[in-house]
């Protein structure tokens, strides 16, 4: 594919980084030093222009591309990047990422074209959000074509019920784990401390959360949040009806803007030293759940280890670089992509996904799902599947989950593959050639 990314930055590097061995890649920036550094390190072709100026797009070496992405930090720039290049060059598939949410609720970007608009501070928002309601996962995502699926993972701990294969049921059934750093398709024995990946239905999926994770709390109650900035702000507004909040900041100007969006509904403490003695100074201590909202997320993990130690049994850390998730995991704070991640895995998800299977990554982006579904008019119809000939898990879903090896399929099924990442270049044709 030739695919046109407009923006520099870290999550553009990051993103042309992991598209350019299989793909032809451009970039665009007007940041030379970043442009530099992008040619020494990875295969690509930098651009030095603006992305907002029509000559930039005029001058480029070809007229026309697969995919147009525009991933700078302003959606000011990436609207009207994305505006003046469908003017200029032909893009078969247009991906935008905006952070004010007010464009997810109107209809703006499909007025201007664009196929598909990544909103990754309300993504962000949502997982935690989630968690209130399935409060012993460690993370909760939907399945692409599936408005009933989840793919929940779990810390298993305590007296660990089963084997792997002994958790399989109609309503859920265990896809894969996380043990020592590595995604693994097992059998056999579980182990303590292994972050276990569920597909399944709620009511499932919560029944066998309460049995692999015995120590977390039932219920979330009362959160403290630290940080009113603009993601803080984002996750308050979705978990403030549920639950007793407490947001904590040191600028004023934040708590102000804090207590004025959300109304009374959650308790703004203007704290001029966010230090360890405002947990009993506070009640913080009280709290079920922290989170912790900085851009750093080592400041992230120092707060969510003091609210360990002051007994809150539950504390979630924004992960903003990838090399922090596994000591999050080791520390037993729960990782949940920040926005600079959640728009690398989403666009690259939307980049690698097809109209026939899309794809969805999961575990750090070390696993690969990918969801089939089954038309009227396939010739799938009437069928069984042969499994893959790489490690895959594979199931059948058709108001439970079936065996896919005796299953004849029928209209409305939905084959679902899992798989480790480095097997994704062959699961992918594997899917759409059924």
């Amino acid at each position: 594919m030739e695919i046109l990314i407009a923006g520099a930055g870290q999550v553009g590097y990051r993103l042309a980084s992991t598209l350019c061995p299989h793909h032809n890649v451009y970039i665009i920036d007007k940041n030379q030093e970043a442009l530099e550094r992008l040619g020494e390190t990875i295969d690509v072709l930098p651009i030095l222009g603006d992305v907002e100026d029509p000559d930039t797009y005029r001058k480029l070496p070809r007229s026309s591309f697969d995919t147009f992405i525009a991933i700078t930090d302003s959606d000011e720039a990436n609207l009207l990047s994305t505006l003046i290049a469908t003017d200029t060059i032909q893009a078969s598939q247009t991906l935008i990422r905006l952070r004010n949410p007010y464009f997810a609720k109107s209809s703006i970007a499909k007025r201007l074209g664009i196929d598909e608009a990544i909103f990754p501070f309300l993504t962000t928002a949502t997982s935690i959000s989630l968690l209130l309601d399935f409060p012993k996962a460690n993370n909760v995502k939907g399945i692409p074509r599936s408005d009933d699926l989840l793919l929940v993972s779990v810390m298993a701990n305590g007296s660990i019920p089963a084997t792997f294969e002994e958790l399989h049921g109609e309503l859920v059934a265990p896809v894969a784990l996380e043990r020592n750093k590595e995604l693994l398709l097992p059998s056999g024995p579980i182990q303590e401390g292994d972050l276990i990946y569920l597909l399944g239905y709620p009511e499932g999926i919560r029944t066998l959360c309460s049995q692999l994770n015995t120590s977390a709390t039932n219920a979330i109650k009362r959160v403290v949040l630290f940080e009113a900035n603009f993601l803080g702000l984002q996750i308050a507004q979705q978990i403030a009806p549920k639950v007793e909040l407490k947001i904590i900041d040191t600028d004023p100007i934040r708590c102000q803007r804090a207590s004025e969006l959300l109304q009374n509904q959650a308790t703004i403490i203007n704290a001029k030293y966010t230090e360890h003695t405002i947990f009993d100074e506070e009640n913080l201590h009280r709290a079920d759940m922290v989170i912790a909202t900085s851009d750093d997320d080592e400041a992230n993990i120092v707060k969510c280890l003091e609210a360990k130690e002051h007994g809150i049994p539950r504390t979630i850390a924004i992960n903003n670089d990838p090399h922090y998730y596994d000591l999050m995991h080791k520390l037993s704070i729960v990782p949940i992509r920040g926005p600079k991640m959640g728009a690398y895995y989403a666009i690259l998800e939307r980049v690698a996904s097809s109209k026939i299977a899309p794809q969805r990554h999961f575990c750090g982006g070390r696993g690969s799902l990918f969801v089939r579904q089954i038309l009227p008019d396939s010739t799938l119809v009437g069928t069984k599947i042969a499994p893959p000939r790489f490690p895959a898990r594979l199931f059948v879903v058709r108001d439970k989950l079936l065996d896919p090896g005796t299953t004849i399929l029928q209209p409305g099924d939905r084959i679902i593959l899992f798989c480790h990442s480095r097997y994704e270049q062959e699961a992918k044709p594997w899917i759409e050639g059924l």
